[in-house]
């Protein structure tokens, strides 16, 4: 091979090899330009007094905008919800708070690459209470429509079951029908005071949808006999003490009783703080079971003490309304 040969061949062979390496380059792509998501409108519509829906606590979100892919609603009771649009995006969300709340909403639009756009409101909002709740409220309080409060006092008299204790759990009944008793004196046989003359009231808040009670324990309270010792004044022994019980929140909740459906209403008053009904007795959950509530009287049962596990024993207590109603137009639902 001669020079002008070889470099003929070694001139196409580099040639070939720049050729070879501009060929395996990547090709360059660009996006176009990325849009961020519009939110033209929100409208959140509630439901008017008189509509079929009013006091469901649902509200419809009505979302209208461009370059939406999903959006998030925080609706301000603390939960999120996330949904495809698809350009008539309605969706209902509902608020189980009762009682009238207002709410700061707010929506998060997403679109192409992740862009988001939000925007923010705020919605008021009706929730009334089921049924029962509701019933048990106006029969403790005497109204749901309004503002109202009723003062309640221990039913003592020559009648036994106003107080007393008895089996927990199942507690079956005797032949004669009733509740088992270990013990349920008359007045005649035991008579304290302290007990006797409490008056607990329950009143119930239109604007909060909240029932609350407060105690006047005329001077003293009733303390069973294993708790006194840690009652300033307190000895060994079942006594009245100075010691007034405080005003409480009142919630109404599952009894998740053991008792025949006929000899319970499967419902309690659940006692919000160190709240207690008339007697003093520990127990830590403030969860008194609702055997029976009408206008005019309400009979329950609590478990002994601090452990709600500890089911053997049960105090029995019976309430009767101050003023008397022959007929108050409210019957618990069956």
């Amino acid at each position: 091979m001669n020079m002008k040969s070889f470099k003929t061949i070694y001139r196409i062979s580099v040639l070939s090899f720049l050729m070879i390496l501009c060929g395996c380059q990547e090709e360059e792509f660009e996006f176009g330009s990325v849009n961020a998501p519009t939110i033209s409108s929100v409208t959140a519509s509630v439901p008017n007094q008189g509509d079929a829906d009013y006091g469901t606590g649902n509200v419809l979100f009505d979302l209208q905008g461009e370059d939406i892919i999903t959006y998030i609603i925080y609706p301000g009771n603390g939960s999120s919800q996330s949904f495809k649009f698809d350009g008539d995006s309605k969706v209902t969300i509902n608020y189980a708070a009762p009682g009238f709340n207002t709410y700061n909403y707010t929506i998060v639009a997403v679109g192409i690459g992740g862009t988001t756009t939000s925007t923010s409101g705020e919605v008021t909002v009706f929730t009334d209470l089921d049924e029962t709740t509701k019933t048990i409220f106006a029969l403790l309080s005497g109204s749901t429509t309004v503002d109202s409060s009723k003062t309640w006092k221990l039913d003592a008299g020559d009648e036994p079951g106003f107080y007393g204790v008895g089996p927990g759990g199942t507690n079956l009944p005797q032949n004669d029908g009733d509740l088992v008793y270990w013990w349920a004196p008359t007045s005649a046989d035991f008579n304290e005071d302290c007990l006797f003359n409490d008056e607990l009231t329950f009143s119930f808040d239109l604007n909060n949808f909240t029932l609350s009670m407060s105690t006047d324990n005329m001077g003293d309270t009733w303390y069973h006999d294993d708790y006194t010792p840690g009652i300033p004044g307190g000895s060994n022994t079942a006594e009245c003490i100075d010691a007034a019980p405080p005003a409480v929140s009142v919630a109404i909740t599952n009894a998740n009783s053991e008792l025949l459906p006929e000899f319970t209403t499967d419902k309690a008053i659940e006692l919000g703080g160190d709240g207690f009904m008339g007697l003093y007795i520990g127990n830590a959950t403030r969860k008194y079971e609702i055997l029976a509530i009408d206008c005019n009287t309400v009979s329950l049962r609590i478990f002994f003490f601090d452990d709600e596990e500890a089911r053997d024993n049960s105090w029995y207590l019976r309430f009767r309304a101050v003023e008397d109603a022959t007929d108050c137009g409210v019957v618990l639902p069956n």
